[in-house]
């Protein structure tokens, strides 16, 4: 596992977020606005989206323990097993985000409700921890990332359409490992046409 194919603009979060900061306050952060504010580790993650994206979460209530089986029931983001930038780690009674990924050891950052404002902590993906069972991965930031892999392709594009060299921008399905011999049967037939 590796996190390089989402770290270009990543910005990791390993100190604690101002007080004043908007996405972490009763400004923007539904959880404060209702009483459950930091520290609290729902209010925490929801912020934290939120400042990675840009745009407000689709969950946007319920505990730690609930926000695994809100986000499958309203199918909101993707999920699944494997650590990704910016996911959110869900146990049976926690949520934290991933910040950084060095093999199957994960760096997520946090905050507890009625204890700690914000932490970090490093865990083997996938355990179990402090009694409480481990779900998953949410991918909330993953349509962001996305977004930001296709504007920086775009912008190569440009460079090298003004530069005089033909090229060919092609949104695909799934991510680079998906179809992945027809892309390149594809892209050997256009560098033959030409």
């Amino acid at each position: 596992v590796t996190a390089s194919a989402q770290a270009d603009g990543f910005e990791p979060r390993l100190t604690s977020p101002d007080r004043s900061n908007p996405y972490y306050n009763s400004e923007l952060n539904v959880y404060s606005q209702t009483g459950y504010g930091m520290p609290n580790c729902v209010a925490y993650v929801f912020g934290r989206i939120y400042e990675i994206t840009g745009e407000e979460p689709l969950i946007t209530r319920g505990s730690a323990g609930e926000w695994w089986s809100i986000n499958k029931k309203n199918g909101y983001y993707a999920y699944g097993q494997e650590p990704k930038l910016g996911a959110v780690a869900c146990w049976s009674n926690h949520v934290a985000v991933v910040e950084k990924i060095e093999g199957n050891t994960v760096t997520a950052s946090q905050s507890h409700w009625g204890g700690r404002y914000f932490d970090t902590t490093v865990f083997e993906s996938g355990t179990d921890r402090f009694g409480q069972k481990f779900y998953g991965y949410i991918y909330m930031c993953e349509d962001y990332f996305e977004k930001q892999e296709q504007e920086n392709t775009e912008e190569i594009q440009t460079f090298y359409q003004n530069k005089g060299i033909d090229t060919v921008f092609q949104l695909n399905p799934g991510n680079h490992f998906v179809q992945g011999i027809e892309r390149t049967i594809a892209g050997i037939q256009w560098l033959l046409s030409k």
